[in-house]
C-alpha cells in the first residue's frame, strides 16, 4: 500500500511540474482518479481529502496553468466517482463502485462545491475585461460546479445513514433496489436530474449568496457562448432544487423568493440572446415544476406580480422569436424550443389558476392567445413572414403537416383561448369571416381576368390565414379525444349559456346566421350583435366551405389550396364529434343555443348533416387527385355515422345516397385505398342505424349488390384465366378489395351476421384468386388483409358456424399461398422490409384467429351437432409451419416481422400450449431455437413475449407431467441460458417480473438441473466468500417455496428474485 501512495504522489507531482502534452496529462491524471477511488474503499477516503487540500492549494496559487491542473484533477475525480459510463472499468465490483460514490457524496462532493463558490466569488470580484486565463479558470470552474449541481445523487436515506455511522459505507450490503439503473440513469438521460438534497447541504445550498453569486456570474459572462453555456445550466439546476434540505414550506418560499428576485433581477435589466432563450425557459419551466403554483403564490405579493408579468412577457417574446425561425427556415429552432418549454409551465399554471390573483390568467391569457394569433397572420394584421419574401413555401412531402407539428403548442393555445371565450371566438369568427370575404373577392377577380404573380401571392397569403385561423380556431372549440368519449369543453359551454342570460343571444338570428353559408354576416339583421359566438364562428367555417364549393362549380378548383382543404375538413371532424348531436345526459346543463342548433330532433342539426355530406360529395367529386384532402374528407364522413342516432339523421339525408351514386361511378382506381376502405366503413355504420331487420337488408342490397355483381361479372368471363394479367382487370379486382376491407372494418355485432352472409361467397373465391395473382403482391397482400380484417372485426361474433367456414376458407388461401410460394424467399441484401409485407399479414392474419377463443362475442348456435372440421389451432399450426422455415435471422431483423413473429407464437402458446407440445419434434426445436434467438438478440419487447411464452409452454409440461416427451427435453437448455442471461446482467432490469415468472417455471420443471447448475456456478468461484454469498443469495431465492407453479408461488419467488438480483449483481458484476 505505502509503494501505491508513492506512486500516486510521484504521478501527482510529475504533472505538477512537468509541462505536458494535455493528452497524456489527462491520461495520467485518470490513472490518479482511478488509483483514488480504489484507495478510498480502504481509507475512506482519508488520502482524496488530501489530495483536494493540495487541489485547493492550487488553484488559490494564482499560477493559471497550475488552477487549470487543479480543476482537472477534481474533473477526473468527479467523473470516476460518478459511476457512469464515462467511469473506468477498473475490476471494481458493482457494490463496491456503489459504496465508492456514496462515501464521496457525503464527505467530498459538498467540499468541492463550497471551494469552487469561493473561487467563483473572487473571480466575480475581478473588474472585465478579464485575461484568457481567468477566462479559462471560470470555465473550469463553472464545468466542475454544474457537475456538481447535475449529479446523479442516491437517495437521501442513505445519505442521512452515512453521516451517522461513517462505516456504514463499507461495511452495508443492502443496495438500493433496481442498482443496475444508478450507474446509468444519469448519463443516459436527456437532461441532467433535479437537485435533490439532503439536510447536510442546507448550510451551503440555502445560503442567499450562493445563488446571487451564480446569477452574477451569469450575468458577466452571458456574452460568452462557451462559458454561458455552463453558467446557464447551474442557474437551471438550481431551479430544480428539492428533497430535505427545505426543512419545511417556509424555507421554501425564503428559497424561491431570492431565486425569483435574482432571476428577474436579470430577465428586466437585460435583452435576451437568442442562445439564452433555452436556457431561461428551462429555469421557468423548473420553478414551475419544482415550486408550483400552491407554492408560487406564498412569495411576497410584488415578487409574485412581477414574475407572472415576466412570465407571460417572456412567452410572447419566444413565440415571436419561434415565428422568426420559422419564417427563415432557421435550422437551430432555438426560440421555438423555449416557447414550448413555457407553454409546459403555463400548462400547470393554468390547471391551478384559481390559486392566482383575480383575472390574472385571463389576463395573460389573451396577451399570449394575440401574440401567438399575430405571429400566424400576414401584415397588417399580424406579423407572419416579415424579415423574407412572401413567396410561397415549397412543403416537404416528408415533413408533418402543421397540425401534428405543431400540436402540443396549439392545445395550450386552444386552453389560453378557452380561458377568455368571449375574447378569443368573436376574434376568430371577425378574422374569418374577413378572409373569407377577401378569398372570395381574390377568385372572382381572377375567375373574370387574367391571372398574374401578384395574385397568385395574395392568395397563398389568404389560404395561410386561413389555415392557421381554423387550426387555432378547431383547439379552441374543442380538445383532443382520440380513445374517449368527445366533449363540449365545459368553459365553451358556460360561456354559451351565460352569453344567452345576459340577453345576448336570439336564437332565431344564430339558427339564420348558420343556415345562410352564401350570405355575408352584415346580410343577416342582427347577427354582428345577437348571434351565439361558438355557432358564429362555425358558420364562418361553413361559409368558408361554401366559397370552395363555389370555386369547383366555376372551374377554379385548382386555384384552392389542399392544405386549407385539409384543414377545414379536420376542423369539420374535430367539432362535429362533439358538438354535432351531443349527448344531453352528458352534461349538467346545456346551451339553448347549441342545442337549437345541433341538438337531437332539430332543424338545425338535419341542415348541419345535409350541409356537411354535401361537402364531402363536393370534395370526393372534385378534389379525388388529393390524397391527404380525400383521407380528410372520408374521416369526416365517418364522424358523421360513428354514432347510431348520428346516422339515423344521415340515413334520412339525400347527401348520403348522392355519395353512394358518386362512389359507383367514379373511376377504378381514382381514390387512394385508404380512403376507399373509409368509404365502405362508413356506409357500413350507416346501416346499424337501420332499424329494422328487412329494410337493413334493403340497404345491403344498395350498398353491396353492385360490388357483388361486379366482382362476379369479372371472375365468371370464360377468358378471365387469360385476361387476369390485363391492367383494367387488375385495377378492378384492386378496388374491390378496398371496398371489401372497409366493408369488414365497418361491421359491429348488430350487422356483423348480415354482412357475413353478402361476404362469405366472395371470401372463398378469394381464396382460389391467392393462386391466380400469386406474382402480383400487390393483390396478395390486399386478399390477406381482407382476412385480416374479417378475422380481427368480424369473427368474435360470428356463430360457431360461419366462424368455421371462415376457418375454412383461411385455410384454403395459406395452403395455395403456401404452394405458390415456395423457394420464392431469397433474402437479398437490398430486400426492403414491405418486400415481406405479405409474411407480416399471414402472421397477422393467424393472430387475429386465434382471437376467438380468447374472446367469444357470438350468438347461441343451432349447429352444434355438426362436426367441427377445421378449427383456428388448425390453420395456425399450419400456417406456423410454413412460416416457421421462412423466419430466418436476417428476416427477423425487420423490426415489424420480428415482432408480429414473437407476438403470434406466444399467442398460439397462450391459447393451445397442448398443440404447440404436439408439434413435429424438427419445428419444435426451430420454435425453441427462435425463443433462444429473442432472448439474446432482437431488444425489451421481444424479450418480453419470449419469457411469456416460456412460463405458459412450461407450466403446460409441468401441470401435465410431460417429463418423457420430446417438448421437455427441447425446453430443458432454457433453463441455463436463462439463468446465465439474468446473472451477466444480459436483461434488462425493468424486465424482471416477467424474467422471474420465466424462471420460476423452468426451475419448477427442471429441479435436478437447477441445483447442478447453481452447483457448477459456486465451484467456479475463486474467491471464497463470493462463493458463500452466492450460496446464501441462492438459498434465500427458493425459501419456504413450493416448487409448483401455483400462482402464490411465482409471486412469492417475484419478491425473492428481486432481493436476489440486486444483490448477486452487486458482488458479482465487475465495471
Amino acid at each position: 500500500e505505502a509503494d501505491l501512495i508513492s506512486l500516486r504522489q510521484y504521478l501527482l507531482q510529475y504533472v505538477i511540474q512537468k509541462q505536458l502534452q494535455p493528452f497524456v496529462r489527462e491520461r495520467i491524471l485518470q490513472v490518479i482518479a482511478i488509483m483514488v477511488k480504489r484507495g478510498s474503499v480502504e481509507d475512506f477516503g482519508t488520502h482524496r481529502g488530501q489530495i483536494l487540500t493540495e487541489v485547493e492549494h492550487l488553484i488559490l496559487s494564482g499560477d493559471p496553468p497550475r488552477q487549470i491542473l487543479g480543476c482537472n484533477i477534481i474533473t477526473a475525480l468527479m467523473q470516476e466517482y460518478a459511476t457512469t459510463v464515462k467511469s473506468s472499468d477498473v475490476g471494481l465490483t458493482w457494490e463496491t463502485h456503489f459504496k465508492a460514490k456514496k462515501q464521496f457524496e457525503v464527505t467530498d462532493l459538498k467540499r468541492i462545491f463550497q471551494f469552487c463558490v469561493q473561487a467563483l466569488g473572487e473571480l466575480s470580484k475581478l473588474v472585465p475585461p478579464h485575461s484568457d486565463e481567468v477566462l479559462a479558470l471560470l470555465k473550469h470552474l463553472l464545468s466542475i460546479a454544474e457537475g456538481v449541481l447535475s449529479w446523479g445523487f442516491i437517495s437521501a436515506y442513505h445519505i442521512l445513514y452515512s453521516l451517522l455511522y461513517p462505516c456504514y459505507l463499507l461495511l452495508q450490503s443492502s443496495l438500493p433496489k433496481r442498482l443496475i439503473g444508478v450507474f446509468e440513469t444519469v448519463y443516459e438521460a436527456d437532461q441532467s436530474p433535479a437537485l435533490r438534497l439532503g439536510t447536510h447541504w442546507k448550510e451551503v445550498i440555502l445560503d442567499p449568496s450562493v445563488v446571487s453569486l451564480f446569477f452574477t456570474i451569469h450575468w458577466k459572462v452571458r456574452e460568452n457562448p462557451q462559458l454561458a453555456h455552463h453558467s446557464l445550466n447551474c442557474l437551471v439546476q438550481l431551479a430544480s432544487l428539492n428533497g430535505t434540505v427545505f426543512a419545511d414550506k417556509d424555507v421554501r418560499v425564503q428559497y424561491l423568493a431570492n431565486y425569483m428576485q435574482n432571476f428577474l433581477n436579470l430577465v428586466t435589466s437585460v435583452d435576451i440572446l437568442d442562445r439564452e432563450a433555452l436556457g431561461i425557459s428551462n429555469v421557468v419551466r423548473k420553478a414551475v415544476l419544482f415550486f408550483p403554483p400552491p407554492l408560487l403564490v406564498c412569495m411576497p405579493s410584488e415578487l409574485l406580480q412581477s414574475f407572472l408579468e415576466q412570465l407571460t412577457q417572456l412567452t410572447c417574446r419566444f413565440a415571436e422569436g419561434a415565428a422568426q425561425e420559422e419564417s427563415v427556415c432557421a435550422e437551430d429552432r432555438l426560440y421555438m424550443e423555449a416557447f414550448d418549454h413555457m407553454l409546459e409551465a403555463w400548462i400547470s399554471v393554468l390547471n391551478d389558476s384559481q390559486v392566482f390573483p383575480k383575472d390574472f390568467c385571463k389576463q395573460s391569457s389573451m396577451q399570449i392567445f394575440n401574440t401567438y394569433l399575430k405571429c400566424h397572420l400576414s401584415p397588417p394584421d399580424g406579423s407572419r413572414g416579415q424579415g423574407r419574401e412572401l413567396d410561397a413555401e415549397e412543403i416537404d412531402e416528408t415533413e408533418d403537416d402543421d397540425r401534428t407539428k405543431f400540436k402540443d403548442q396549439l392545445q395550450t393555445i386552444g386552453s389560453f383561448g378557452r380561458q377568455v371565450p368571449g375574447h378569443s371566438l368573436p376574434l376568430l369568427a371577425k378574422l374569418l369571416e374577413d378572409r373569407t370575404s377577401r378569398l372570395q373577392g381574390q377568385l372572382q377577380r381572377m375567375h373574370s381576368q387574367t391571372m398574374n404573380i401578384s395574385d397568385t401571392n395574395i392568395l397563398d397569403c389568404l389560404f395561410e390565414d386561413i389555415h392557421w385561423l381554423v387550426l387555432i380556431a378547431g383547439h379552441v372549440v374543442s380538445m383532443d379525444s382520440e380513445g374517449e368519449t368527445a366533449l363540449i369543453p365545459s368553459e365553451i359551454m358556460q360561456y354559451s349559456i351565460q352569453q344567452a342570460s345576459s340577453g345576448r343571444v336570439n336564437v332565431g338570428t344564430t339558427l339564420k346566421l348558420l343556415a345562410s353559408p352564401t350570405h355575408q354576416l352584415l346580410d343577416i339583421p342582427g347577427a354582428d350583435e345577437s348571434s351565439d359566438h361558438i355557432v358564429r364562428l362555425v358558420a364562418s367555417v361553413f361559409r368558408l366551405c361554401e366559397v370552395e364549393k363555389r370555386a369547383v362549380e366555376v372551374k377554379l378548383g385548382h386555384l384552392l389550396s389542399p392544405e386549407v382543404g385539409c384543414t377545414i375538413m379536420w376542423f369539420l371532424r374535430r367539432w362535429s364529434l362533439s358538438y354535432l348531436l351531443p349527448v344531453e345526459t352528458y352534461y349538467s346543463e346545456m346551451s339553448m343555443a347549441l342545442l337549437a342548433a345541433f341538438g337531437k330532433d332539430t332543424e338545425g342539426a338535419t341542415w348541419t348533416v345535409n350541409f356537411l355530406l354535401s361537402k364531402v360529395e363536393s370534395n370526393l367529386c372534385s378534389f379525388s387527385s388529393e390524397p391527404g384532402l380525400v383521407k380528410d374528407t372520408v374521416r369526416l364522413f365517418i364522424a358523421l355515422v360513428d354514432m347510431k342516432e348520428k346516422g339515423s339523421v344521415v340515413l334520412k339525408s339525400e347527401g348520403l345516397w348522392n355519395i353512394l351514386q358518386l362512389q359507383s361511378k367514379m373511376e377504378r382506381g381514382a381514390l387512394p385505398g385508404a380512403a376507399k376502405r373509409g368509404l365502405f366503413k362508413a356506409l357500413i355504420l350507416v346501416g346499424a342505424a337501420v332499424d329494422d331487420v328487412q329494410s337493413r337488408g334493403e340497404y345491403w342490397v344498395q350498398v353491396l349488390k353492385p360490388l357483388q355483381d361486379r366482382f362476379k361479372s369479372i371472375i365468371c368471363q370464360e377468358n378471365f384465366n387469360r385476361i387476369f394479367h390485363e391492367e383494367n382487370i387488375k385495377i378492378e379486382i384492386i378496388d374491390i378489395l378496398e371496398s371489401f376491407i372497409g366493408v369488414a372494418q365497418g361491421s359491429q355485432v348488430l350487422t356483423v351476421q348480415s354482412l357475413f352472409q353478402f361476404l362469405y361467397p366472395m371470401l372463398s373465391e378469394f381464396a382460389t384468386l391467392v393462386g391466380v395473382y400469386h406474382n402480383y403482391q400487390q393483390v396478395v397482400e390486399l386478399i390477406l388483409e381482407l382476412y385480416c380484417e374479417c378475422a380481427r372485426s368480424m369473427l368474435c361474433y360470428l356463430s360457431q358456424g360461419d366462424s368455421r367456414r371462415i376457418y375454412e376458407a383461411c385455410l384454403q388461401t395459406i395452403q395455395t399461398y403456401a404452394r405458390c410460394n415456395t423457394g420464392r424467399l431469397s433474402l437479398e441484401s437490398a430486400a426492403e422490409e414491405d418486400t415481406f409485407h405479405d409474411i407480416l399479414l399471414l402472421m397477422e392474419l393467424l393472430t387475429n384467429l386465434l382471437s376467438k377463443d380468447f374472446i367469444d362475442l357470438s350468438p347461441p348456435d343451432n349447429s352444434d351437432g355438426e362436426q367441427q372440421t377445421v378449427t383456428a389451432a388448425d390453420v395456425c399450426l399450419y400456417g406456423l409451419n410454413i412460416i416457421m422455415p421462412l423466419m430466418t435471422v436476417d428476416l427477423l431483423k425487420f423490426p415489424s416481422l420480428c415482432m408480429q413473429y414473437f407476438k403470434m407464437i406466444t399467442f398460439v402458446c397462450e391459447i393451445y400450449p397442448d398443440k404447440v407440445c404436439q408439434l413435429p419434434v424438427d419445428l419444435l426445436k426451430n420454435l425453441l431455437n427462435s425463443i433462444e434467438l429473442g432472448l439474446t438478440t432482437f431488444g425489451q419487447d421481444v424479450i418480453v413475449l419470449c419469457t411469456d411464452f416460456i412460463q405458459v409452454l412450461g407450466s403446460h409440461v409441468y401441470c401435465n407431467s410431460l417429463q418423457n416427451t420430446p417438448v421437455y427435453e427441447a425446453l430443458r437448455p432454457l433453463l441455463k441460458l436463462l439463468m446465465n442471461l439474468i446473472l451477466s446482467n444480459q436483461i434488462n432490469s425493468d424486465l424482471l417480473p416477467n424474467t422471474s415468472s420465466a424462471l420460476f417455471v423452468l426451475i419448477c420443471c427442471y429441479q435436478d438441473d437447477y441445483q447442478r447448475l447453481v452447483q457448477g456456478l459456486l465451484a467456479s468461484q475463486q474467491d471464497q466468500l463470493v462463493a458463500e454469498r452466492l450460496a446464501k443469495a441462492f438459498t434465500e431465492l427458493t425459501l419456504n417455496i413450493a416448487l409448483n407453479t401455483k400462482r402464490q408461488n411465482r409471486m412469492k419467488f417475484r419478491e425473492n428474485f428481486e432481493k436476489f438480483i440486486v444483490n448477486v449483481h452487486g458482488f458479482l458484476l465487475v465495471k
